[in-house]
């Protein structure tokens, strides 16, 4: 797959998936973590991590820029999709690098080590309105076309 250019205003389906095809997500809690994930590292400011970000919430902030615009989401118990819009420069690389930290979470809480994401995202450019919606239809509805019934998934 060649690799796609990022540029604010442009739009990229971002996908992964388990190593060996595992579940990534085993409880809700997994899922409201990733969740939380996608919402506070989504900021140019720097995020020390969720735990110290917990004791922040109460102070009195200037509102922030985001990294990307998520158009839609489905996090299924083995793979996520996303249809991300870059804000600003570097975005999109910038928010899947700090969604990562969600592997250190998963590790600690299930006393394991190692990846649990199958290599890098993968991440296709959107080059067309018409392949803008095709996308965000297949991703709102990715838990369906896998049969699955565990899965979250939100269009804003």
């Amino acid at each position: 797959m060649p690799k796609a250019r990022f540029a604010p205003g442009e739009y990229y389906h971002a996908f992964n998936r388990g190593v060996e095809k595992k579940n990534i997500f085993l409880d809700q809690c997994d899922f409201d973590r990733f969740l939380e994930s996608m919402l506070v590292f989504n900021t140019t400011d720097p995020v020390g991590g969720i735990y110290a970000h917990a004791f922040m919430k109460h102070v009195t902030r200037k509102p922030t820029k985001r990294l990307v615009n998520i158009i839609c989401y489905c996090l299924n118990p083995n793979h996520f999709h996303m249809v991300l819009e870059e804000v600003t420069d570097g975005g999109v690389s910038e928010f899947l690098r700090r969604l990562g930290g969600y592997t250190k979470y998963f590790n600690h809480k299930y006393k394991r080590s190692g990846v649990l994401l199958q290599g890098r995202c993968k991440i296709v450019h959107i080059e067309t309105n018409e392949q803008l919606l095709h996308t965000s239809a297949y991703v709102n509805c990715n838990d369906r076309a896998h049969g699955l019934r565990h899965a979250m998934s939100k269009s804003s």
